[in-house]
């Protein structure tokens, strides 16, 4: 997510295009929080886990992708139009990507009751309504094709996967409860 979030604000940045500005207030906003809840993540992260260690990896990668991404673009694109056009397909893509791999992460595995307690419904119901939100920003105020394309395939990932968290939430009810004995000490 923090390279969504810091390919979208160099996306809308004056270096790229031309009012961006609130696509990369937005996007500096949830990258700033991404942020907070990694810096949180690294306190209180057992510090010898495969987790920590895997996490810190892939941080890095991602840092240093997005950075030569951004010089890459300044120096080998001269004009602000072709900027656009690689920030926005490389943006578009990767946001693809995630919503993609969102909707397929709450395909039916076998373990119902995982997706019961750990996919929020609200968390893809807010996501729906936040790609609503953009979609009519995309068309209202500009045409933006970039930002266009990726909440439509958001909104339709977003739905997907309310759809398959409501089979999964039925599915959960059906099932036997589980009963813990106590122990009597």
């Amino acid at each position: 997510m923090v390279a969504k979030c810091g390919l979208w604000v160099w996306y809308g940045l004056p270096l790229v295009q031309k009012d961006g500005i609130l696509v990369t207030t937005s996007n500096g906003v949830g990258l700033v929080v991404e942020v907070i809840y990694l810096v949180v993540f690294f306190i209180y992260c057992d510090k010898e886990s495969e987790r920590m260690q895997g996490t810190e990896g892939f941080l890095f990668i991602e840092v240093i992708l997005l950075f030569s991404f951004d010089v890459g673009t300044l120096l080998f694109l001269e004009s602000l139009s072709a900027r656009r056009k690689a920030t926005g397909v490389v943006c578009t893509v990767y946001t693809i990507i995630m919503h993609v791999l969102l909707a397929l992460d709450t395909m039916d595995d076998g373990d119902q009751e995982y997706h019961c307690r750990y996919m929020p419904s609200w968390f893809s119901f807010v996501n729906f309504i936040n790609a609503g939100i953009w979609i009519a920003y995309s068309v209202i105020y500009k045409i933006d094709i970039y930002v266009l394309v990726v909440n439509v395939v958001g909104a339709l990932a977003c739905a997907i996967h309310l759809i398959i968290l409501c089979c999964s939430t039925v599915r959960c009810l059906l099932l036997p409860k589980r009963v813990v004995p106590s122990s009597n000490v």
